[in-house]
């Protein structure tokens, strides 16, 4: 069930799996960024979503100021979403990908969940389902 699109993103629900998917598909405005990232925690705690995938293979490097609220404000509440696992795919460009290196996987504080990073769709998406 799609839940939100844009011309920049996508979110739909697979209800069968529990798979809440989030897909960037380029540069977006900073309000638009931070308003699609809180309708994403939002919906993501609505559903009380196990699973999440977040393909940002599109996504552009992210300015500085949206960069500091991404760590400070998003990081912090998508750590509390009550995921098992979660799914990533990095960005192509690999400006934007060292900056979501450093919001989430060189924090000092860890994702209370399950994380693994990958380069398709498809093996996020057979990771999640899979028996853990």
């Amino acid at each position: 069930m799609v839940y939100f699109q844009t011309d920049y993103l996508l979110v739909e629900y697979h209800v069968a799996s529990h798979v809440l998917l989030s897909q960037w598909y380029g540069k977006c405005s900073s309000l638009q960024y931070r308003q699609a990232l809180i309708k994403l925690i939002r919906l993501a705690r609505e559903l009380g979503a196990p699973y999440a995938i977040t393909d940002s293979r599109l996504l552009t490097p992210l300015d500085p100021d949206d960069l500091a609220w991404t760590r400070d404000v998003y990081a912090q509440a998508f750590s509390q979403l009550p995921l098992k696992r979660s799914a990533s795919l990095n960005p192509f460009d690999p400006a934007a990908h060292r900056q979501l290196q450093q919001v989430f996987f060189k924090s000092s504080s860890p994702l209370p969940f399950e994380t693994r990073e990958f380069d398709d769709l498809t093996s996020a998406y057979d990771w999640l389902t899979s028996e853990e």
